[in-house]
């Protein structure tokens, strides 16, 4: 058996022996290439070549390359361990000609490698082209031996490369290969059949040749290249197990020496959990490279993917009895079946082990409480039940468990997750951080416009809404849209969480609209648009006025906070500090630290704490005092942030001191009410709370209020006996659909007794063929089934309409199956309602388009047999 080694080795040999360059393969990790999170095929170091940015010295090269695909775009992570050729890291095998030889010698070398040094059958080989490559279809002809009928044309879907939505770009030739019926995953579905480029298994694409000859422009326009290049990639670990003729690549010697060290860690063999053992083996793999080329676990980016592996594969090895950190053990395996092509894997093997295990050791700690998490979650869940998005964003959020993981979980008790609510939540949680770096870019915005101003503005919004002052410099573009700065303001400008004011200024000539207030060192920036008039000169007096009923919003807002921050503490404990915030008048956002969620109970009792304080009507006092000595009465100071020597306090009776510059309400009364809306984890040990008060507050319990009587009036009930009325529709749904399952049921089977008592006879043994009510294929084959018990020796053909389309299903005792193959059947019947069908000799299943045409298949069932019988 040749070696995955050898095999490697020959390749790289073959073509160095055609004068190609022997490149070594590029990190995991793409230099200089922002757009890719891993390298993801062997073109990705000579993009800059295709795209005529870049030269080599060579026109000619080969090499293996590290490739990567768990993340991004191509992502093939959750396929890992369910079939035989998924994986995340793998290798591709690649020939590279760059405006040197083109399609004759890519075809003619491709087919030399493959079928005389490697002696892969011919007959099993498979050559797609695009339907407007004449060329590459006539070499495939005359320049190889492939059968002809082997030569297949296919769009561009298949058989178009294309590197972008612009650029190189050309047609390509692929080799497939027939890994024989025994790898069809899809036999038994009505209507399949096997095909290249199809999706069951038994063809698999091993080799791809891209010709890049076209440039495509901006409007879908394809022009010639000055240069066309050869650009192919054979996928190293298919190869390996159809050359040492392996039912799949984790049978061969790149994968067998990894999967004994599981079995001898684990006590357990392969077969008793074939998927779990792939998965560990191929993430392993990931790991050790991904990591030898300086990729580290973390919870951003490329670092996330690794991280989101490794816990992957830590959870597959609970499965197989592993309590403690064993990932770093099979490191050793990979160093020798790899390490002798790839030298980063020795050079770095301490530090390989070190990472995965300190990695482990970390996840071993909070596995087990997340699983915890996650068996309370789905407690009581029946078969088929759906894990809430909420629910798996708090998994993923506060216990490290990504959606995959929990996917896994949940497949292993017939659970499902939903999937788009969870992208939903985290597109929130984006969104949330967006929100609160909203302001971030207030510095840039004024150096993009080009505003140089010494002058420090007055601030006197504290004590007053509208004044009269002057503009000290003015910028305006061609949209109208404009920069002023004061005098003296009474805009607040967005500090300290608190969104700006807005509002106008204008005197008899002019209004301006005021969008958003921002400050820099000490000047005040107000961004607006222009509403009618034209500005004259600068020291102009103009109104200055604050949208009053929206700056209240805010101030009661910023209040809540701070009611709700010291609440928090009060609950919680005094562990707990502010992380960050956002007011604005629509809501509020509280971030602070913490260990754990906060249950429903705690909220509660939060909300009544806040709520009897704006009860007591208590006096908001806002003094100015020193940084020292406000800090020696205890005030609160946000974590990180920067404070003069004096420094203004808010002061809410004895419960809550603050350092604080925004704006706030004359007493905790103003705020009318607080509602708490959400509670979530934004990072390891930091929570978020959401809150409405005030007009919101009132909002949200009109808009709660109005989904509450819709339900009502849809129940044609009162509140009080609401609950208990869903209950009983719930009980009833439930009996009905058991009612109805047992009609159904009850129905097929009288309907299978009617047929075998008026089953023909051929040569001996019973023909029953006939149509049945089954909604689904599953019906289909148990119906089948208690044929095959009940009739002893014979042949079951049953008609079902499932989605308006006609089912077939075929059954045949074991005594006749090898004279009556089901399948042979199947396809014939399956003819005549214009479909097909296959599978095994017992059982096979098939269907087709004319549901007008069953009683004439019906009809024709005894003489098929005969026919078959014939053949």
């Amino acid at each position: 058996m040749k070696s995955s080694n050898g095999i490697r080795n020959q390749f790289i040999q073959f073509f160095k022996d055609k004068g190609h360059e022997v490149v070594r393969s590029a990190p995991i990790v793409p230099i200089n290439d922002p757009t890719l999170l891993f390298t993801n095929a062997g073109m990705n170091q000579f993009k800059d070549i295709f795209l005529g940015k870049g030269t080599r010295e060579y026109s000619r090269a080969v090499n293996s390359q590290k490739c990567l695909r768990a993340g991004g775009k191509h992502n093939d992570l959750e396929e890992v361990g369910k079939d035989d050729f998924h994986h995340t890291f793998f290798e591709m095998l690649g020939n590279w000609s760059f405006g040197d030889y083109y399609k004759k010698e890519a075809i003619k070398w491709a087919w030399e490698l493959i079928t005389e040094i490697w002696q892969i059958p011919k007959e099993k080989l498979f050559a797609t082209v695009h339907y407007d490559d004449a060329e590459a279809f006539e070499l495939w002809q005359t320049e190889t031996d492939i059968s002809p009928e082997n030569i297949l044309k296919f769009g561009d879907k298949d058989n178009f490369w294309e590197m972008g939505d612009t650029g190189p770009c050309g047609p390509c030739s692929e080799i497939h290969y027939d890994r024989g019926v025994e790898h069809c995953s899809k036999i038994m579905e009505n209507n399949h059949v096997c095909e290249v480029n199809g999706d069951c298994g038994r063809f698999v694409e091993i080799w791809n040749l891209v010709f890049i000859q076209y440039n495509r422009l901006g409007d879908g326009e394809l022009i010639n290249l000055p240069q066309k290049h050869v650009d192919t990639g054979a996928g190293f670990e298919r190869l390996v197990a159809i050359i040492q003729n392996k039912y799949s690549n984790y049978e061969t010697d790149l994968f067998m020496p990894i999967l004994r060290k599981i079995e001898e860690l684990s006590g357990m063999k392969y077969d008793d959990n074939p998927r779990a053992f792939r998965v560990i083996a191929d993430h392993i793999r990931a790991l050790s490279f991904s990591i030898a080329d300086g990729v580290l676990p973390s919870n951003i980016g490329r670092g996330y993917v690794i991280r989101r592996i490794l816990r992957r594969a830590f959870r597959y090895g609970r499965l197989l009895n592993f309590k403690q950190p064993f990932l770093y053990k099979l490191f050793d395996v990979v160093l020798e079946v790899m390490g002798k092509h790839f030298r980063e894997l020795q050079e770095k093997q301490d530090h390989i082990k070190m990472t995965i295990q300190a990695e482990e050791k970390r996840f071993n700690i909070t596995l087990d409480t997340g699983i915890e998490k996650f068996n309370e979650i789905v407690s009581g869940l029946e078969v088929g039940s759906i894990i809430s998005a909420k629910d798996a964003f708090k998994l993923y959020d506060t216990y490290g468990f990504p959606l995959d993981l929990t996917r896994i979980m949940a497949e292993e008790r017939n659970l499902n997750v939903n999937e788009k609510g969870f992208e939903i939540e985290m597109e929130q949680q984006k969104e949330r951080t967006r929100e609160s770096s909203k302001f971030d870019m207030g510095t840039e915005k004024i150096k993009n416009l080009g505003i140089q101003n010494k002058a420090k503005t007055k601030f006197v919004g504290y004590s007053a809404d509208k004044i009269v002052t002057q503009i000290n410099h003015f910028f305006k573009d061609e949209e109208n849209n404009v920069i002023i700065v004061l005098e003296e303001t009474p805009f607040y400008a967005e500090s300290g969480g608190q969104i700006a004011d807005t509002g106008k200024i204008y005197n008899d000539n002019y209004e301006f609209y005021i969008q958003d207030v921002q400050k820099e060192n000490g000047v005040y920036y107000h961004f607006g648009k222009l509403v009618f008039g034209e500005f004259q000169e600068n020291n102009e007096e103009v109104v200055a006025e604050v949208d009053l009923e929206k700056r209240k919003d805010i101030s009661r807002n910023h209040t809540a906070t701070h009611l709700l921050h010291a609440a928090l503490r009060k609950v919680l404990g005094k562990h707990l500090h502010q992380k960050g915030s956002y007011v604005s008048a629509d809501r509020v956002r509280f971030d602070f630290t913490h260990f754990q969620p906060v249950t429903k109970e705690e909220l509660d009792e939060v909300e009544e704490i806040v709520c009897q304080k704006i009860l007591k009507n208590i006096k908001i006092n806002s003094y100015y005092d020193d940084l020292e000595n406000a800090r020696k009465k205890g005030a609160m100071a946000l974590f990180g942030e920067k404070y003069d020597k004096e420094v203004r306090v808010i002061e809410i009776g004895k419960f809550s001191l603050e350092l604080c510059g925004g704006l706030h309400c004359n007493s905790t009364g103003d705020i009318g009410f607080v509602k708490i809306i959400s509670e979530s984890s934004i990072a390891s040990g930091v929570r978020r709370i959401e809150a409405v008060s005030g007009k919101g507050a009132y909002k949200q319990i009109k808009s709660t209020e109005e989904v509450l009587e819709n339900i009502l009036i849809a129940l044609n009930s009162s509140s009080e006996d609401a609950v208990k009325k869903i209950q009983n529709i719930e009980s009833e749904n439930k009996k009905m659909q058991k009612e109805l399952a047992k009609f159904e049921l009850q129905n097929i089977n009288k309907t299978l007794d009617r047929l075998i008592k008026n089953a023909k006879k051929i040569d001996g043994f019973k023909v029953v063929a006939g149509r049945i009510s089954a909604n689904d294929s599953g019906q289909m084959r148990d119906s089948a089934d208690q044929i095959k018990r009940k009739i002893r020796s014979g042949i079951g053909i049953l008609f079902s309409v499932i989605n308006g389309k006609v089912s077939i299903i075929c059954t045949v005792t074991d005594d006749l199956k090898n004279k009556y193959p089901a399948g042979k059947i199947v396809r014939e019947v399956a003819k005549i309602v214009d479909g097909k069908g296959g599978g095994k000799p017992d059982m096979a299943m098939g269907g087709g388009k004319h549901v007008d045409k069953i009683d004439e298949a019906i009809k024709m069932v005894s003489k098929i047999i005969l026919n078959i019988e014939t053949s």
